[in-house]
C-alpha cells in the first residue's frame, strides 16, 4: 500500500512538472510535435524512474551516513547519466549512424534535464520517503507523471487553433497560458489520488 499510495501521490498530486514546475522546457520542447511527444515522454519517464531507483539507496546507505549529503546533486548526475547513456547504447547498437547520433542527442538532453536530477533530489529532502518501497513508488510515480505532463500538453497544444488566438498571444504566450492551466487543474486534484491507499 506504501508504494502504490507513493506511486499516485508522485504521478498526480505531486505532479514534478505541472505541481513543482520543473521541467518545463522539456514539455514546450515536444509541444509542436505530439507525435514525438509519446517516445520522448516515455524515455523521460525511464530516465526520471531510473534516477530515482538507484538515487535513493546511494543517498540512504552511502550519502547520508557518510555525511556528505552536500555531493548529492552531483552523485545524482552521474548515476542518471550513466544509465540514460548505457540505455541508449543499447537501443543504439543495431541502429545506422545517423539513427545513433540522433539517439546520443536526446541522450545527453535526457542526461541534463531537470526533471531527471530533481526526482532523487527531491526524494532525498522528503522526510516521509523512508522505505525503498516508497522511494521505487515515488520514482515510477515522478517518471509517470512527468510522461502524463508531455503526453497532455503536446496534444492539448496541437489541438489549439492559431486562428482563433489573438495575434499578441500566438506561439509562446499561448503555450505559458495552457501551461497555467494544466498546473491549474494539477493542483485542483492534489490530495485525492495519494489518499486512495492510506
Amino acid at each position: 500500500m506504501e508504494f502504490l499510495n507513493a506511486l499516485f501521490t508522485a504521478a498526480l498530486d505531486n505532479n514534478i512538472v505541472f505541481g513543482q514546475l520543473v521541467g518545463m522546457v522539456a514539455v514546450m520542447l515536444v509541444a509542436e510535435r505530439p507525435q514525438d511527444s509519446l517516445r520522448f515522454g516515455g524515455m523521460l519517464a525511464l530516465a526520471a524512474a531510473a534516477s530515482g531507483a538507484i538515487g535513493w539507496p546511494v543517498y540512504a546507505g552511502i550519502l547520508a551516513p557518510w555525511g556528505v549529503t552536500y555531493l548529492a546533486p552531483m552523485v545524482y548526475l552521474l548515476i542518471s547519466s550513466a544509465v540514460i547513456f548505457m540505455v541508449g547504447t543499447v537501443i543504439a547498437a543495431p541502429k545506422a549512424r545517423a539513427a545513433r547520433q540522433g539517439i546520443y542527442r536526446v541522450c545527453a538532453l535526457l542526461a541534463i534535464n531537470a526533471c531527471v536530477l530533481a526526482v532523487p533530489l527531491a526524494m532525498a529532502a522528503a522526510p516521509d520517503v523512508a522505505t525503498y518501497d516508497v522511494a521505487l513508488g515515488t520514482a515510477i510515480g515522478s517518471g509517470l507523471g512527468v510522461f502524463i505532463a508531455v503526453v497532455a500538453f503536446a496534444y492539448i497544444h496541437d489541438r489549439i487553433d492559431e486562428t482563433l488566438v489573438p495575434g499578441v498571444l500566438r506561439g509562446m504566450p499561448i503555450s505559458l497560458i495552457t501551461a497555467a492551466l494544466m498546473a491549474l487543474a494539477f493542483t485542483g486534484v492534489a490530495g485525492i489520488a495519494g489518499g486512495m491507499f492510506v
